[in-house]
Order: structure tokens, then sequence, then C-alpha cells
């Protein structure tokens, strides 16, 4: 069925409950699974360095690197091998990059619960894959 699976995975629960289905479903399915971070660093507040310094990125950048190793790590043990990247930018746009350069045929992202405002300010990931994607999308629910 599917062939390349990509995991949009950033430590939450929500990302934890895409890596938990991505990966069944990648074992399934025999397909290659990749983990992907990313750690955004464009957009809003983001553009002024003055309030978010660059030590608060790369911060960010080796705890989802020490996760995802971790996740790996796990993995192997149990017979899955996965493919990682972590890249920076905008989360749906590094989705959509990265799905066309390894040219995956389905993308897990997590949901999270979020109020009107804080999707009004953040957006959909979801939503914008949705109308992006060349791919099957699975969004996962995590528990509530």
């Amino acid at each position: 069925m599917y062939k390349k699976i990509v995991v949009a995975y950033d430590g939450s629960d929500a990302g934890e409950a895409a890596l938990r289905q991505g990966a069944e479903l990648a074992r399934l399915c025999k397909a290659e699974l990749h983990l992907l971070g990313v750690v955004v660093s464009s957009g809003g507040l983001l553009l002024d360095p003055a309030t978010v310094p660059l030590e608060l990125l790369e911060t960010e950048r080796s705890v989802l690197l020490t996760a995802m190793t971790d996740t790996v790590h796990d993995f192997h043990r149990r017979g899955i091998t996965a493919v990682t990247a972590i890249r920076d930018g905008e989360v749906s746009r590094e989705i959509e990059a990265y799905i066309h350069e390894v040219k995956a045929d389905c993308v897990v992202v997590g949901h999270s619960h979020k109020g009107v405002m804080a999707r009004w300010f953040e957006g959909s990931v979801g939503t914008r894959l949705l109308d992006a994607l060349p791919c099957s999308l699975l969004v996962a629910a995590s528990p509530v």
C-alpha cells in the first residue's frame, strides 16, 4: 500500500500519537519510515532575534534530536528501521518539502486540541498540508 511514510514528530503527545500510528502503519505496509522534526525558525515573533534568542532554537533542536535518537534506538530493538531528519523553518512548508524530497506516499501528523484563538494565531498544520501534499495524510489523534 505505502512505500515511504513520513512522521512529523515534535515530542509532544500529538507527536507521540503520530509516531505510534506511523510506525505501526510502516510495519504493516513494510514501508520505509522517516521521522521528521522541524525547529520552528520563521514566522511571528521568531523574526525578531531579540524576542527569541538563537540559543533557544538550538536547545529545541538538541531536545528534538535526543528524543528522535532515543526513538530510533527503541525502534531498532523492535526490528523497525527509521531515517531521521531535522529541518528549520515553518512546519507545513518543511514537511511538504521533505515529502517531495524523499517521494513519500503518506505523511502522519499529530492532532493537538487547540482553542479557537490558538488556531487563529497559529493555524493548523494539517489543514495547510491537505491543500499542498501530493500524498495521503493521516492525522493521528492523541488521547484527550
